[in-house]
């Protein structure tokens, strides 16, 4: 009998070792604890478990089914989203073809270009009627040669302007894109076209000098033909068209002989003897500025007497200032002017050295 309690005991023992791990996960006694029932190792919703110190609360069926209900609609949500943005994007992808084509269509490419035909043709128009104007109206030649830089500016921005609003009519975006890419490009690629056309804008707007005025630009003097966007034009005492760009003529110092008005100073230059009497050489010269045909009577003539040295020989150097009634006889009032005098000094028994 005794040693039947003794295997019961140690079955007992052993029972208690092997149960002991799950013992442990439940909070159970490792060493002689009852057994768990069966309900107690499956817990019911709403229960509250310890493990390890922590309580947890068992949810229901109905919580586990509306969080993944939840989870469903969320994934479905985003699914739908995904599919919304590609379809956006390939709906603006289908749209890029017809709006370019709409843009850049044969029929406002074939309008902008008569457009500007036309522009180019009435500017080349006005011009010359303009000049030829000018001509018949000799008093206001300089202002009315004026006129023909201004009046192609704004004509040429007065039609550019037509072109993009009224004829092609381009999107807000579409501008401003093109714009920012067209900005770059040029700014990369034509740097010396903008100084000149900022040249020529700040010539027109600031005037140091006009259409018709005499100036020196390092050392080409000459008569103003065209102020343009990229250049200026003069035409020299040879006859000779210079063209100078206007970035240029930012930089450099620019004499105006005239200052936009028609009369301008004209400098004549004579060599006399030294022991030639000044008194005779100032009255004569003043005498053959004042009785050329082509002097501004309302403006003084002055005669200038200075020594000079050419050579081994001492000489007088005699300068005759005076106004030309028009800017475009100043070599003839130059000519007349020396010719007269000489002619006056001959006959008085004086002449020019050889």
């Amino acid at each position: 009998m005794a040693t039947k309690h003794y295997i019961v005991f140690f079955l007992v023992l052993a029972t208690s070792i092997v149960l002991s791990p799950a013992r442990h996960a439940i909070g159970m006694p490792q060493v002689f604890a009852d057994p768990l029932p069966a309900d107690t190792l499956s817990p019911a919703p709403g229960d509250t478990l310890t493990v390890t110190g922590t309580a947890l609360t068992v949810p229901d069926s109905t919580a586990l089914q509306a969080e993944d209900g939840q989870s469903s609609a969320d994934t479905s949500m985003t699914t739908e989203d995904d599919q919304g943005d590609t379809q956006t994007q390939a709906d603006r992808d289908r749209n890029v073809l017809p709006a370019v084509t709409e843009i850049i269509s044969f029929t406002k490419i074939f309008s902008s270009m008569l457009v500007l035909l036309l522009i180019w043709g009435f500017i080349r128009f006005l011009s010359a009627a303009l000049t030829n104007l000018s001509e018949r109206f000799s008093g206001q030649r300089l202002l009315i040669k004026r006129i023909i830089p201004v009046s192609k500016v704004v004509l040429w921005a007065a039609a550019l302007y037509f072109v993009i609003a009224g004829i092609i009519q381009p999107p807000v975006e579409t501008i401003i894109t093109v714009s920012a890419s067209v900005g770059i490009a040029i700014g990369f690629a034509s740097q010396d076209i903008l100084r000149n056309i900022f040249g020529g804008i700040m010539i027109i707007l600031d005037r140091p000098f006009q259409v018709g005025d005499k100036i020196d630009i390092d050392g080409q003097y000459g008569e103003v033909l065209q102020i343009g966007l990229r250049s200026v034009r003069i035409v020299t005492e040879d006859d000779s068209v210079v063209t100078v760009p206007n970035a240029e003529i930012m930089n450099k110092a620019v004499s105006n002989a005239n200052s936009s008005a028609l009369d301008c100073q004209v400098v004549a230059e004579l060599f006399l003897p030294r022991n030639t009497d000044s008194d005779v050489i100032t009255a004569v010269c003043r005498r053959a500025a004042q009785t050329s045909r082509y002097v501004y009577l309302n403006k003084p003539v002055f005669v200038h007497i200075t020594h000079t040295t050419v050579g081994p020989r001492d000489y007088l150097k005699v300068r005759v200032k005076a106004y030309v009634l028009d800017i475009r006889y100043e070599q003839e009032f130059r000519s007349d002017m020396t010719v007269i005098s000489m002619r006056e000094l001959r006959r008085l028994g004086l002449s020019e050295p050889g």
